[in-house]
């Protein structure tokens, strides 16, 4: 059963990042994931499910990406940073932009309810912001302004990835905007 399922969540995944959620059928998904339609149906309640599954696992992915790019010997703010410009450099990935800044968005809205995963990555966040600002490696301010501010901050930039004609051009624009505001954060002294 396991196996069907992440069969029919490969086939989708695939399928919802290279044509995108209008112009993927359950069918298309079946038929890549070889199995009937009752066995997509039988896994998921429908094609919205589907990619609210697929969505998930793929935004996950970019979070992943995005706190593997930190480095815990350097500096908070380096850190944030690094943080920032790993979930954006995921973003130039086609499945993840479409699926995640492009259909995610237009189907699910700005803001649905992250799964437990994406969740508990937003409290390592918040919890990584706290202990820098207790230290005064980050100005006191307040941090759970500060925490959703920085990932607004990701989440619009990567939206501004994907609605770009040239999105690598984009997300170097981007970077040096971001890093420039992100340093401000910094205590007085090493600005």
């Amino acid at each position: 059963m396991e196996a069907t399922r992440r069969a029919v969540l490969a086939a989708a995944r695939s399928s919802f990042g290279s044509k995108g959620y209008a112009q993927t059928s359950v069918e298309e998904i079946a038929a890549a994931a070889r199995v009937t339609k009752g066995a997509v149906y039988h896994h998921f309640a429908g094609k919205e499910a589907l990619f609210r599954a697929v969505h998930a696992e793929v935004e996950a992915e970019a979070l992943a990406r995005a706190f593997a790019a930190r480095d815990p010997r350097r500096s908070p703010i380096d850190q944030i940073v690094a943080m920032v410009n790993g979930y954006l450099d995921a973003a130039l990935d086609e499945e993840i932009r479409r699926i995640t800044l492009i259909d995610g968005p237009a189907l699910l809205g700005l803001e649905p309810e992250p799964p437990a995963d994406l969740q508990a990555a937003q409290e390592e966040l918040r919890a990584f912001i706290a202990t820098a600002i207790e230290r005064g490696e980050i100005v006191d301010v307040d941090l759970d302004v500060l925490t959703e501010l920085i990932g607004g901050l990701a989440l619009q930039a990567g939206l501004q990835i994907a609605r770009a004609n040239d999105p690598d051009v984009t997300r170097a624009a981007l970077g040096q905007v971001i890093e420039a505001m992100l340093r401000g954060l910094g205590p007085r002294a090493q600005q």
